[in-house]
Parts: structure tokens; sequence; C-alpha cells
């Protein structure tokens, strides 16, 4: 018995850095960029991972946390970086999208309180089939991107 929960522990604690929306999409790495006080918008990122044999279209995410969540795509144009607004993101059958700095990023508008490097905010992500799923994000300092818990963005 004890051998049994023990191998539940670990199970568990080897997919905490993981939210699964079904059987085949999964979104690891979930955080926020830390603001300044008062700042009125902050950006979110994640990985999903989509295990299935059909591209999932992910079409919109909210949270109760901000006032709105949109998706966004930062992309360089005449050597000036721009934020273009996103209908859609398609998670390619059995790829991966990576929602990280100068790339998709959800632009997460007027925060509704202070959020500080340790506090988490729920986000709900809706894709074209009519799914959803609920992700904790992690609200974590500017400094601490490019070392987070043993997951690496790049």
């Amino acid at each position: 018995m004890k051998m049994l929960k023990n191998l539940v522990l670990l199970l568990g604690l080897s997919l905490s850095g993981f939210a699964q929306a079904d059987g085949h999409l999964m979104v690891d790495n979930a955080w926020v960029r830390e603001a300044p006080p008062g700042a009125m918008a902050l950006a979110g990122y994640m990985k999903l991972h989509n295990h299935a044999d059909v591209e999932r279209v992910l079409i919109k995410a909210e949270s109760p946390a901000f006032e709105s969540v949109m998706l966004h795509k930062t992309v360089m144009e005449e050597e000036v970086s721009k934020m273009m607004h996103q209908h859609m993101v398609t998670i390619p059958a059995n790829g991966m999208v990576s929602f990280e700095p100068n790339s998709y990023h959800l632009m997460m508008m007027k925060p509704k309180q202070a959020l500080k490097s340790g506090d988490k905010v729920g986000v709900t992500l809706h894709f074209k089939n009519g799914g959803a799923q609920q992700v904790e994000y992690v609200v974590r300092a500017a400094m601490g991107e490019m070392n987070h818990g043993g997951h690496d963005m790049h």
C-alpha cells in the first residue's frame, strides 16, 4: 500500500507543471510576467502540446482576474516590433506552439488587483471545437524568465 501511495505521489508531482484539456492537449509552463504596480496590461505565456492526430484551434482566453484577455503575436515589420491581435492560434496535429516573449502571448488587460511574483491566476482557454480548458498561471518576475523551475522555454 505504501508503494502505491508513493507511486501516486510521484505521478502527481511529475504532472504538476501540466494541465490537460483532454487526452491529447497539454498545457505546460503557464506563467504571467510580473508588471509594475498600476500596469494596465500583463503578458501570459505557455506551451501548448497537441498529441492528437488532428489540429486544435485556440480561439479565445478569459480570466476573472482581468477585464479582458486577447491572443496576440509579436511580429517584426520594417525593423519595428509590433503586437498583432490573433483571432485564432492553430496547434498542429502532433505538434506544439509556444507562447513566449517576442512571439505568441496572451495580452491580459486591466488586472482587477495587483499581481506579484508567486501569485496564481486562473485562465480558461477556449477551442474551436467547443472545448475549454482551465489553466493555472503563476506570476513570475521578468528577471526569472530564463530559469523557471527546470522548464526550458527555448
